[in-house]
């Protein structure tokens, strides 16, 4: 009898406006709006289900390998309550190998380790043969995380990785909205070539950003900043909507300041650099994605300015990317080898 093998993938994703407003504490009293879409950059889960009751886990990312059985799982490991959380809740009655693997290292403000969370929710919804929805998708990975493992973050990233393509989500205290966002093929295709990915060259913990960013919410200063965040996550929906994408540019860097005033640390010597070569090099605006201090930068710029833009900041030594949008978001599926 041939051995099934289980596969799963889940997108990453671009945040354009409205982060930081996702986070429980700030939406369950005030509402939440996150304007985000998916790019062709992901986290992969293999899950080969086995006959007796031991298990094997490999991340080389993290250079993890570690086994034991199901029913004994060892707790020293440093990363082993990640995925003891993940068959706490799934109480598999056999064994398992597992080999993860992501397009880019955690930290990169692209949302990875949530989604890492979705892709194996989704290899254990196949396996299990769960038929788990979208949504109880995104919540169950967003309580593994949040709840079970209480590390701190948003909401956004589950449901963009759940979900896929561009999408408008809201959140309250009663539940989460996703409109996936219908756009004109021709919009999408321009904003894909105006946009590039820049790589900081840092990565950073952003439970730890967040954490200092939930001890503010009680400052009506900065609440201010959250306000202007939703704001202008309606604003870009309604900007792509009508296809007026030259006003995109300074909305993103209007987002970044505001964004910066949540919490220190978000913005850095480093950083800031970046935008100050971008900004004499022809980009139009942009923003740092994910919580801060580090990661992926997002900028726009113009087909007059664009191998410009690339080749200041390739000569500081910053890695630039293009950006490929894609529709699908979380993807499963099952193969007999």
């Amino acid at each position: 009898m041939r051995e099934i093998l289980i596969r799963s993938r889940a997108p990453l994703r671009i945040s354009f406006a409205g982060g930081g407003t996702d986070i429980k504490e700030y939406y369950e009293s005030r509402g939440g709006a996150v304007i985000s879409a998916t790019i062709a950059k992901y986290d992969y889960v293999t899950l080969r289900p086995r006959e007796d009751d031991l298990f094997r886990i490999r991340e080389e990312s993290f250079g993890i390998d570690y086994s034991g059985s199901i029913h004994t799982r060892p707790e020293n490991h440093e990363k082993s309550r990640f995925f003891n959380a993940i068959m706490d809740h799934f109480s598999p009655e056999t064994g398992f190998d597992i080999i993860t693997h992501s397009d880019v290292v955690y930290g990169s403000g692209l949302g990875s380790s949530s989604t890492m969370v979705v892709a194996l929710v989704g290899a254990f919804n196949a396996w299990l043969n769960l038929n788990l929805s979208n949504y109880e998708i995104a919540e169950t990975a967003y309580k593994i995380e949040r709840q079970d493992l209480a590390i701190e973050g948003g909401k956004q990233d589950q449901y963009a990785a759940t979900f896929g393509g561009f999408n408008f989500m809201e959140f309250s205290k009663s539940q989460v909205v996703v409109n996936q966002m219908r756009l004109k093929k021709s919009t999408i295709y321009d904003l894909q070539f105006r946009a590039l990915l820049v790589n900081t060259g840092s990565t950073r913990i952003s439970s730890q950003i967040i954490k200092r960013q939930k001890m503010r919410l009680s400052s009506e200063k900065v609440l201010k900043h959250y306000r202007e965040l939703k704001r202008l996550a309606v604003e870009i929906k309604n900007k792509l909507y009508k296809d007026e994408l030259d006003d995109l540019g300074p909305i993103l860097t209007e987002e970044w300041e505001h964004k910066k005033m949540l919490s220190p640390g978000i913005s850095n010597k480093n950083i800031e650099n970046i935008f100050t070569i971008a900004k004499r090099n022809g980009s139009v605006g942009g923003k740092l994605l994910g919580a801060g201090g580090g990661g992926y930068a997002l900028l726009l710029t113009n087909e007059e300015n664009r191998h410009k833009l690339i080749s200041a900041l390739s000569k500081h030594k910053y890695e630039v990317t293009n950006v490929e949008f894609v529709p699908s978001g979380l993807e499963s599926w099952i193969r007999r080898v």
